[in-house]
């Protein structure tokens, strides 16, 4: 694979179409930031979401310092690096640091006090858990390394493979890629919405829904009278009082999964941007 920089436009690209390590606790409904819709929407938009808060600004800052840190605690010389698993080239992992051999790899954390503390006592946030496995799983290892750097003292706390927590990460991670390939939504829930209460949005909201089911039902009369009108004709072309009924043909469209010539051709390469599309209904 091509090496890619991190934070390049490139990088992020790459990882838009595929599920990265810092996906895997919002998929596992454990980030405290972003729910697996928000993450969805992201991914299958075209647009990257490259917003950096105050804290992900510290922890780019600071995060060189923190891995001439850790390589002088451990002894392993790392650097940053972006992998994708060996089997699923959808599932990748853009490490913070890994050596050589491919075998030690570390996720460096420049949190706050309270993360911090907790790496004091020998223990990782429950928010990172599913980005360390999912580490694990892609490049195959069976330990990590988890470093916690306030800005001045570093904390090294070893993280093991758990298979059967894995087992449960690669099945939901699964499932959101199919949704990602096919368009389907995970579930949203309250966090997704911004909540309105004024009476002008529910007006016009209310008067769309009401206008769509009125559209909905003028269609089906629509359809039902032209079936009326086709049989009371006998089905022929017909001239009546300030009417005319005309039969006409038009090119059927093409099924593109009966072409033999394009059975081992990636159509989806030919495939377009996303449409934006907006639904009103009722809640």
């Amino acid at each position: 694979m091509k090496e890619l920089v991190q934070q390049s436009e490139e990088w992020l690209e790459f990882r838009r179409s595929r599920i990265g390590a810092s996906d895997a606790p919002i998929i596992m409904g454990v980030s405290p930031w972003k729910t697996p819709y928000k993450l969805w929407v992201e991914k299958i938009s075209n647009t990257n979401n490259t917003y950096v808060n105050k804290s992900m600004s510290r922890g780019i800052e600071l995060e060189e310092d923190a891995r001439k840190l850790f390589q002088e605690m451990s002894g392993f010389i790392v650097k940053p690096d972006v992998r994708v698993h060996p089997e699923y080239d959808w599932m990748i992992a853009s490490l913070d640091g890994i050596d050589e051999s491919k075998k030690i790899i570390v996720e460096i954390k420049c949190p706050n006090t309270v993360d911090h503390s907790l790496a004091k006592n020998g223990e990782i946030p429950k928010k990172y858990i599913p980005q360390l496995q999912h580490q694990m799983e892609v490049c195959q290892v069976d330990m990590a390394y988890y470093f916690s750097f306030d800005g001045k003292q570093g904390v090294i706390v070893n993280v093991h493979r758990d298979e059967n927590y894995i087992k449960n990460l690669m099945f939901k991670e699964k499932e959101f890629y199919s949704c990602m390939q096919n368009f389907i939504s995970p579930e949203s829930n309250n966090t997704d919405y911004r909540i309105v209460n004024d009476e002008v949005t529910s007006y016009i909201a209310n008067r769309l829904i009401q206008i769509k089911k009125n559209l909905k039902d003028l269609s089906n009369e629509e359809e039902d009278l032209k079936k009326n009108l086709i049989f009371m004709c006998g089905m022929e072309n017909t001239k009546g009082k300030q009417f005319k009924l005309t039969k006409t043909y038009r090119k059927g469209s093409i099924d593109y999964r009966s072409i033999p010539e394009l059975e081992n051709v990636d159509l989806e390469k030919y495939r377009s941007n996303p449409i934006e599309i907006w639904r009103i209904s009722n809640d």
